[in-house]
């Protein structure tokens, strides 16, 4: 929603570890930051790592405690770096109209359900609709600067992006991968031998109708638990090593074309799998690659020079940031 919440995410990579453990509670001042005389509260850095912190809820991890000081270090980086941005935007007379507000709001409001929900997520975050308003105002005009003032001026010619398919083969090597339907009776693993039994003879006579030409799509639509592919007559689409449970990669990549597995067990219950289709590994050329190849190149030189511009503002600056 925000610069700070984008660039916190960003800094969530650097440094924080993927680790689940409890946070100790620290004292924060009153002004974490002074940057050419305005002032970061501490109250805006606590909602920063609220935000921070629920982010890494979602993924089911918290803050390290031995981390702590480094997260917070990012968090207050990353607001300096955004007072700074918006100082340059006033400095340099960037503007965002109420038309191009409402339409960024309408924008953000469209990605929930509906009103009611978007309200909840404004008010989790101990926001009101003024401080949302306030947020994506400075986020525009940050957006406007970047794009003036650096990501105008960065380009990358034909050379560069022959030099970097050439130079990163593996890169662009596309492993085998397989096209699968499957019928699955759900059953879990502490289910009673009887709840077991059952499944398994459910899975078993559906092997035999699909071993004597009946149509798979049509036996997955009635019978299959998994009712995301099951709806679709099973399918799967394609799939590579690494992306499904090993006894059920190990079944439908053994598969020949249009051959239906034996009764394969995993987690989820038992399943049967028919192989649709197979790729073999290949090195996708350049001509498929080469757009998302040049707008991955452009984002890269836009994100040097984006830290290179920070740099400079921030050493022309005067930036005080307290300790804690």
């Amino acid at each position: 929603m925000s610069y700070q919440d984008s660039h916190a995410e960003s800094g969530k990579g650097k440094g924080s570890p993927d680790v689940k453990t409890a946070e100790k509670s620290e004292k924060v001042p009153d002004v974490v930051a002074t940057i050419n005389g305005v002032k970061i509260s501490g109250v805006e850095f606590s909602k920063g790592l609220q935000s921070y912190k629920k982010r890494l809820a979602m993924m089911g991890q918290e803050v390290p405690p031995e981390h702590t000081k480094e997260i917070n270090k990012t968090i207050i980086d990353d607001m300096v770096s955004r007072e700074l941005l918006i100082q340059n935007c006033n400095k340099t007379g960037i503007k965002v109209s109420d038309d191009e507000l409402n339409k960024e709001m309408a924008s953000i409001k469209a990605r929930f359900q509906n009103e009611e929900q978007f309200n909840q997520m404004i008010k989790s975050q101990n926001l009101t609709m003024d401080d949302v308003k306030s947020d994506v105002r400075k986020a525009l005009a940050i957006k406007k600067l970047m794009k003036n003032d650096i990501e105008d001026k960065v380009s990358v010619d034909e050379k560069a992006v022959n030099e970097y398919y050439k130079n990163n083969p593996t890169k662009f090597v596309e492993g085998e991968s397989v096209k699968a339907s499957h019928i699955l009776v759900m059953v879990d693993k502490s289910a009673t031998k009887d709840a077991k039994e059952t499944a398994k003879k459910k899975i078993d006579g559906l092997l035999i109708r699909a071993r004597k030409g009946e149509d798979f799509a049509k036996l997955a639509k009635e019978n299959s638990d998994d009712k995301g592919s099951g709806q679709n007559g099973g399918d799967l689409g394609f799939f590579s090593k690494g992306m499904m449970v090993p006894n059920f990669e190990k079944a439908a990549f053994s598969l020949k074309k249009d051959e239906v597995s034996d009764v394969v067990e995993t987690e989820f219950g038992y399943h049967v799998i028919k192989l649709v289709d197979k790729k073999p590994e290949r090195t996708i050329p350049l001509s498929e690659v080469h757009d998302k190849l040049k707008n991955y190149l452009k984002s890269m030189e836009v994100n040097k020079k984006l830290s290179e511009y920070l740099a400079d503002l921030r050493k022309k600056a005067d930036v005080k940031v307290m300790e804690f």
